[in-house]
């Protein structure tokens, strides 16, 4: 037990240490870049779980109204919003479009929970007014019988800085690998 709190406080003491480590000009917009990974996860899995309110307001802090999004799913979907193949009409925002195509998709399959993950998250800042941030994504969602899907893949987002912060304008996700985990006996 000794040896297991010695490794969590060496973690942890690293983690902090290069989070601290983070400082000079641009220190803050860095940090911010970086958060719109943890903003993201929220939201969705506030969505998830059916708390669809309470994920689009907290997609609100990190997404642009007008945002711009692709996802594929393996060879067998993807669609691009806005654009000839989305189904949401066009006088929704893309905001609104993003939300509706999560809570479509966890009632069409039965999820009940989720649990997204963003880890290797690298941030890119080409400018004052603009970023990349990408990371490798790993999502478990649930189901009522128990089953869990595991989705594994990449989230890549362009954001720009605005005057209420920095907001994803543009979101690519990729999940070609999907894994089914039965029920826990």
């Amino acid at each position: 037990m000794r040896a297991i709190r010695l490794v969590l406080a060496l973690v942890t003491s690293t983690a902090l240490g290069a989070c601290a480590s983070l400082s000079g000009p641009g220190a803050s917009d860095q940090r911010d870049l970086a958060n719109l990974a943890g903003c993201y996860a929220d939201g969705i899995d506030a969505i998830g779980a059916g708390k669809i309110d309470a994920g689009r307001d907290r997609w609100r802090q990190c997404f642009a109204d007008d945002l711009k999004f692709s996802m594929s799913f393996g060879p067998t979907f993807s669609l691009t919003c806005p654009g000839e193949k989305c189904p949401f009409p066009p006088t929704m925002n893309g905001l609104a479009r993003r939300v509706a195509l999560a809570k479509g998709t966890f009632e069409r399959f039965g999820y009940v929970a989720t649990s997204h993950h963003l880890t290797s998250v690298a941030v890119e800042q080409s400018s004052a007014e603009s970023g990349v941030v990408t990371a490798h994504l790993q999502a478990w969602h649930f189901r009522k019988d128990g089953t869990a899907v595991i989705g594994l893949g990449t989230w890549h987002v362009r954001a720009s800085k605005t005057t209420a912060g920095w907001r994803i304008a543009d979101e690519t996700l990729a999940s070609p690998l999907r894994v089914v985990v039965p029920k826990a006996e």
